[in-house]
């Protein structure tokens, strides 16, 4: 019994370590350094103007075109540093909360053992006292047991929020600077977070009759419908329910985005219900190479029938690789790699617009993701009727047209898949495409 007793200590004693103190100062150190960003902004743009008034020529517009891209980096740089600051906020009170709830329960735990070792006092050897003095062993065990897993629930959803907000703070790389909330973890760490939450999810739904009557007929409309259910399912598999479009769509930090992309996901999206047009069935990929850096990319469509009919809609998703010699793997596009997507889903034969994702699911406000998602529960759509539009945006021109080149080799080389691919503005970099297989 001891040793379950050293247990909540030792997991109370490793929530008490964090500093609530400490990611109360990144906080504010991320946006002071937003507020002279800001100042050095505006003084850019004094010297842009003062500069546009006597710089002519090919020299001088090359210049003033410059700093109007430094002016840009600047607001994204902002952009990142206020979304830093707001991510040690949200660690910082789910550490706060931990941490009071690991207090109380070593406070409580230290009171159980304290009845348990004076349990036996006090009783003689007739076996009525013998009786009481067990029964009342086996109740404080069994509380100090409920302790336990209480505890190892606050230590377990610190850790979970810990690790979202650490992804979300390591993806911005590149503009701000790598601060991790968490360690990097392994995939199957990763995974091993995510699977001890589903109890308490199950949990959530199982008491409350309505949650559990609507999981018995499928309504997962309902069930999201529920501010904490869907808070967990968007904290821990990434799926969150846009209302104002009536579709579901998928967070930065999903569980996905660890996985990154195999080929062998789409073979086993049919054991999942899904009944998928996606380009790259038979083994051609639209993948394109950056010459100056190597990295490959990958662009991935699918649209159609999701939950065994119950649902449909389409993705739009981007990956990459640092070698074409990657076994099959590609990783989640992150920093400068990510898209920003507006996908429409409609009907080929009515032009029925269904629902367009304009880039929900994104962190932030810059809409830039690596995987743009939208589905829709209901029964009556037939996925054959479905089509789907989309225009990308690119960090750059040389993207776009690497891009460009390579989906319109593709439709050439798939006539049947009726994919027809356009070029948009330079700026920003942009293309559009309408796939009517």
């Amino acid at each position: 019994m001891t040793a379950i007793f050293d247990k909540i200590h030792e997991l109370a004693d490793q929530v008490e370590k964090g500093s609530t103190t400490e990611l109360d100062d990144r906080a504010r150190a991320c946006r002071a350094t937003k507020e002279m960003i800001k100042d050095t902004k505006s003084l850019l743009e004094s010297v842009r103007v003062q500069l546009s008034e006597g710089w002519h020529g090919g020299t001088g517009e090359a210049a003033l075109t410059s700093l109007e891209a430094f002016k840009k980096n600047r607001d994204e740089q902002a952009e990142d540093l206020e979304e830093s600051a707001k991510s040690f906020e949200v660690i910082r009170d789910a550490l706060a909360k931990a941490q009071q709830e690991a207090r109380n329960k070593r406070a409580d735990a230290d009171g159980l053992q304290t009845k348990l070792d004076s349990g036996w006092h006090g009783f003689g050897l007739r076996k009525v006292d013998l009786a009481v003095a067990w029964a009342k062993d086996k109740l404080v065990k069994a509380e100090a047991l409920v302790l336990l897993a209480d505890l190892e629930r606050v230590t377990t959803t610190y850790d979970a929020v810990l690790l979202i907000e650490g992804q979300k703070l390591r993806n911005k790389t590149g503009r701000v600077w790598e601060l991790a909330g968490s360690e990097k973890r392994s995939k199957a760490e990763i995974a091993a977070i995510m699977l001890r939450e589903l109890p308490g999810l199950a949990a959530l739904v199982a008491k409350n009759p309505e949650l559990r009557n609507a999981l018995l007929h499928g309504d997962w409309d309902k069930i999201m419908q529920n501010p904490e259910v869907a808070q967990k399912i968007y904290d821990y598999l990434g799926f969150k329910y846009v209302k104002d479009g009536g579709f579901y769509t998928t967070g930065e930090h999903s569980m996905q985005s660890y996985l990154g992309w195999r080929d062998l996901y789409d073979k086993l999206g049919r054991i999942g219900g899904m009944r998928l047009d996606d380009t790259g069935a038979d083994g051609d990929n639209m993948e394109f190479t950056d010459p100056k850096t190597g990295k490959t990319y990958r662009l991935e469509l699918w649209k159609g029938g999701y939950g065994f009919g119950q649902a449909f809609g389409g993705e739009v998703g981007l990956y990459t690789s640092d070698s074409p010699n990657n076994n099959g793997h590609f990783d989640a596009a992150k920093g400068d790699d990510q898209i920003k997507v507006t996908q429409q889903i409609y009907n080929k034969r009515t032009d029925e617009v269904y629902f367009t994702n304009d880039g929900q699911g994104a962190d932030g406000t810059d809409k830039r993701h690596f995987w743009n998602l939208a589905i829709r529960t209901d029964p009556n759509v037939h996925p054959n009727e479905l089509g789907q539009r989309a225009t990308i945006e690119v960090q750059d021109v040389g993207m776009r047209d690497r891009m460009y080149n390579e989906m319109t080799r593709y439709a050439a080389a798939h006539p049947h898949d009726y994919l027809t691919v356009t070029k948009g503005s330079d700026h920003p970099p942009v293309l559009s495409y309408d796939w009517r297989k």
